[in-house]
């Protein structure tokens, strides 16, 4: 399976902007959405289509944001219709460095990989190669 679109869910504009940066220096064909709270990701979601490609396979999620933070996005993620959880691998990210947080991603079974922020063209090349090719 390719990679066809990558949604980056961050409350931080300058945060989504850099990824989208790290993301264009893997030189591949993708779509990048980006939001900055979990409701308007499931939004995002909920109006995707997969037959034309809009459709978020890999989901870069930060933990703290307002709105809606990562953990509420991932309960209503849960929800979802199965074969759309399957098309979806998401990836959490955040700045904390509570051991918490990680017990509680890993625990999480919607979630394929915890990082720490920064990220970088190397973790989303990692991410394509394990997961996509």
């Amino acid at each position: 399976m390719s990679v066809k679109s990558i949604l980056l869910v961050d409350d931080d504009e300058s945060t989504n902007f850099i990824n989208s940066i790290f993301i264009k220096k893997l030189d591949i064909d993708v779509h990048v959405y980006k939001t900055l709270n979990g409701a308007e990701a499931l939004e995002v979601i909920n109006t995707s289509n997969t037959k034309n490609g809009f459709f978020p396979c890999l989901i870069i999620l930060d933990i703290n944001m307002p709105v809606m933070s990562g953990w509420s996005f991932l309960e209503h993620f849960k929800n979802l219709p199965q074969p759309i959880k399957e098309q979806c691998f998401v990836v959490m990210t955040t700045v904390s460095e509570d051991e918490k947080d990680i017990i509680k991603a890993s625990k999480n079974e919607d979630v394929k990989k915890f990082y720490q922020k920064p990220m970088s063209d190397e973790k989303f090349s990692q991410l394509i190669s394990e997961y996509f090719f």
